[in-house]
């Protein structure tokens, strides 16, 4: 199986970044993937809620652009409208070959700081998810998260009891907390868990960058640091159960 994960900078308007991204799709198609996932929030980051805010028509062309293009997508994150006119959830859409919607993952775990100079509360704006991010792809169960969920290991330890086997990170991690946090919580995720572990991140002025595809040992198989584009790399899932059953670490979780 192989996967491409898109680093961009979203901070240009949603038109521009949208029309960006399906351009990066293209040129993953280009390269004969399997799974495409995008970063938290690509189509828009910034505090423009007319920018920001999605529907479900606006998923309509990705849903399109599958099922053209016979590929499946992890549709990073965006700000979904809900019920309540002042909340929005923090979505993940996982999109199949046939352009169906497999599954729909908010994310759980709010952003919040208490510190003198910064104070963020994302539960003021955004509706916690309920349900863990666990699914099936072309016969494989896979796991999603969406960046804050990183430091939770109790939550990617229920999607490997769910059978998870390629775990996906859509994030928007700024570097003031990406260069303590990012890559050392994500190949602790990877190697605890004996799993592949592809963290999809934001670039551009203020964030940290550095999306990855780390295998089940810990070892950075794909990077691309500060630049916006693509990385592309094959999984190898046999691989993968065989060191499970030589290290059968998962067969004592309790």
């Amino acid at each position: 199986m192989k996967v491409a994960l898109i680093q961009m900078d979203s901070t240009k308007t949603r038109e521009q970044n949208e029309k960006k991204t399906l351009q990066f799709m293209r040129q993953a198609v280009l390269r004969e993937v399997d799974v495409i996932c995008l970063s938290e929030s690509f189509v828009y980051w910034g505090n423009e809620r007319s920018q920001r805010n999605c529907t479900l028509e606006d998923i309509e062309k990705y849903q399109d652009f599958a099922r053209e293009n016979n590929v499946n997508l992890v549709l990073g994150s965006v700000s979904l409208v809900s019920e309540n006119a002042e909340k929005t959830t923090n979505t993940c859409f996982v999109i199949n070959r046939d352009g169906k919607i497999v599954h729909r993952y908010d994310k759980k775990y709010m952003y919040r700081v208490n510190k003198p100079d910064l104070v963020v509360d994302e539960t003021q704006k955004t509706i916690p998810g309920k349900t863990n991010g666990i699914f099936e792809l072309d016969g494989v169960k896979m796991g999603v998260g969406i960046c804050f969920d990183l430091r939770y290991p109790e939550y990617f330890r229920e999607l490997i009891k769910e059978g998870a086997e390629i775990i996906f990170l859509p994030s928007h991690f700024r570097k003031a907390t990406g260069e303590i946090a990012w890559n050392i919580l994500s190949r602790a995720r990877a190697i605890e868990n004996q799993v592949y572990f592809c963290a999809c991140n934001q670039t551009g002025e203020g964030n940290c960058g550095n999306t990855q595809v780390i295998s089940y040992e810990g070892k950075i198989l794909a990077k691309i640091e500060e630049d916006e584009g693509i990385i592309v790399q094959e999984i190898d899932l046999e691989a993968q159960r065989k060191c499970r059953k030589e290290l059968p670490v998962l067969e004592q979780m309790k």
